[in-house]
């Protein structure tokens, strides 16, 4: 449903989208995992047909975006980052003139602006300014509203930023409706969390695509012992394992360290980190431990392969 080859969006110097190569298919919630600049939204403005690309070709819905823009952009619903709907329209307003935007017959608007409105669980709210709701619902109207005319593709860009994490969770059940639905979905997020919920999906790092795949094949691919260390004077810990050949970074994970081992080092790093943090740290305060999403993105970010 999304074909992407050799996107390349640049603004002077800058380059905002490199060479971007992606497929995703029906059905499929595709997350696009990054931080702030890294290029998610204007690659998600580039599939969308909003910006035109400096190089590279793209296909959404079988349609071709450089000579069919119109007809993919009425098969597609976008959500930006920012609520952009009317404050000073109620919810079912903001809806019903979303309606007349993508052209839904008369005769469809009230059947599907009810059945958007229990899906969303904005129908108490339906005559409530949309000014007035809290960070979750506006985001839920703003969905409700990409919605409206049935789109066979969603965009959603950073949907749950600023969101507090219970309207976060709520969200995400609603997008799992709607995958369960049949609905493809590309979503950005700069949350690991929310990646779970993904069925596939990429790191994206300075406009680059890093180690697309599944949570397991990302996971399953990542090249290097990772060991857990488990103390309450982390700056003893860091300024110790700093002398460790075999070590190459050290990440707090609350409570935690996450140590990684060197390229080339093998299961024999955890007698080098025990030996390192005698009298700091007990034997049994370190062990190892299996990859995050987070500990695989700072590795591709650092430009090593990630393998299956």
């Amino acid at each position: 449903m999304i074909v992407a080859r050799g996107l390349r969006k640049s603004w002077g110097a800058t380059v905002a989208v490199d060479g971007l190569e992606l497929e995703v298919g029906r059905g499929e919630i595709f997350g696009l995992v990054g931080p702030d600049g890294a290029g998610k939204t204007t690659a998600i403005r580039l599939l969308c047909g909003i910006l035109d690309a400096d190089a590279g070709d793209a296909a959404v819905a079988g349609f071709d975006l450089r000579r069919e823009p119109e007809a993919v952009k009425m098969r597609i619903g976008y959500m930006s980052q920012r609520f952009s709907l009317y404050g000073d329209l109620t919810v079912a307003e903001n809806l019903r003139f979303f309606a007349s935007l993508f052209h839904v017959p008369r005769e469809e608007r009230r059947h599907k602006q009810e059945e958007l409105l229990e899906f969303s669980r904005l129908g108490p709210y339906r005559d409530r300014l949309a000014q007035n709701l809290s960070g979750g619902m506006k985001q839920k109207l703003a969905l409700a509203c990409t919605l409206i005319h049935t789109p066979e593709v969603l965009f959603l860009d950073e949907p749950t930023t600023g969101v507090d994490p219970v309207s976060r969770r709520e969200f995400w059940q609603v997008l799992s409706e709607l995958h369960h639905g049949g609905l493809t979905i590309l979503v950005s997020t700069p949350y690991m969390d929310e990646a779970e919920y993904a069925t596939r999906l990429a790191f994206l790092d300075e406009g680059r695509l890093l180690a697309p795949g599944t949570r397991d094949e990302i996971l399953a691919g990542y090249p290097r012992p990772l060991l857990e260390v488990l103390s309450s004077d982390r700056v003893a810990v860091r300024a110790r394992l700093s002398t460790v050949a075999a070590v190459d970074d050290i990440s707090l994970f609350g409570t935690r360290l996450h140590v990684r081992g060197a390229e080339g080092s093998g299961p024999d790093i955890i007698d080098a980190v025990r030996a390192a943090l005698a009298g700091v740290v007990q034997p049994d305060g370190v062990r190892p431990v299996d990859p995050t999403l987070e500990d695989a993105f700072v590795l591709a970010a650092e430009g090593d392969e990630m393998v299956a």
